[in-house]
């Protein structure tokens, strides 16, 4: 009799699992990734009106014709173009066959980009695969600077040093779409010598400014400069200069190198 009782939970059970069961298929198709199109896709793409490339397709990756930004992985799901650069971007498609792409990007407008069927053309030649160039300055700056305290010579030298470590920068093309830029960032050295003695040498990070710039700017940001900027009881001060690269917005800090060769770091302006 217990069993008879328990039949419709267990019809109730095996009907909930079913239908679980066919939601989570469901939503597993609407998730599956679309390998006809990314077939499609595959070619350089160019804009008919501007006559320039906007970006190349080969295999699971996104290339632009220009060096610095960097190539990007992409999938088409759910009609949609999806980016899997630092931040994942989206944009419906609209049409697309063998020769045409029409999408639209961040701000509603509609791209169309045709393919280049000319193997031979420079439009493809424009495209250099895995040719990413990260900028930077290449090179190091030194400067030196004499300052005389009580009869004593104080040399000041400050050198810049471009490094390898990597700042992604996001920017948007001329068709709307989101690229990831690389730059590299610097680190920035100090040496005060008194008489021929090294008394304070440091290399400084920009990491070592997180207490006085926000940090959702300086993962952006990179170490420009450190400037000399004077003396008083305190002790030598200095004016560290951090930036989004190609904006005009710089984060100054203050450095203070005390006569005890002790160094702190304040906030000084945005």
């Amino acid at each position: 009799m217990t069993l008879y009782k328990n039949i419709p939970f267990i019809l109730l059970s095996l009907a909930f699992i079913l239908v679980s069961c066919k939601y989570e298929n469901k939503e597993k198709d609407f998730c599956k990734e679309d390998l006809k199109a990314k077939k499609m896709m595959q070619g350089v793409w160019y804009d008919e009106l501007e006559d320039n490339v906007v970006f190349s397709v080969n295999g699971d990756t996104i290339f632009y014709p220009d060096s610095i930004s960097l190539p990007v992985a992409f999938t088409v799901i759910n009609d949609s173009l999806c980016l899997n650069g630092a931040i994942m971007t989206k944009y419906p498609i609209k049409n697309l066959t063998e020769h045409l792409l029409i999408f639209k990007n961040q701000n509603g407008d509609e791209i169309k980009l045709f393919k280049d069927e000319n193997a031979s053309s420079k439009k493809v030649d424009l495209v250099k695969y895995n040719r990413h160039v990260a900028i930077n300055q290449h090179r190091i700056i030194k400067k030196d600077t004499v300052v005389m305290l009580e009869g004593v010579k104080n040399h000041i030298y400050i050198q810049v040093n471009p490094t390898t470590y990597k700042v992604s920068k996001s920017n948007y093309d001329n068709e709307g779409v989101r690229v990831d830029n690389i730059y590299y960032d610097n680190t920035v050295s100090i040496c005060i010598v008194k008489n021929s003695v090294k008394t304070f040498i440091h290399d400084f990070h920009k990491k070592e400014f997180l207490g006085t710039i926000p940090s959702g700017i300086i993962q952006q940001s990179i170490l420009n400069d450190i400037i000399y900027e004077g003396h008083d009881s305190d002790g030598f001060h200095f004016y560290a200069t951090m930036g989004i690269p190609d904006t005009p917005s710089n984060y100054i800090a203050e450095i203070i190198v005390s006569y005890n060769n002790k160094h702190t770091i304040s906030k000084i302006m945005n």
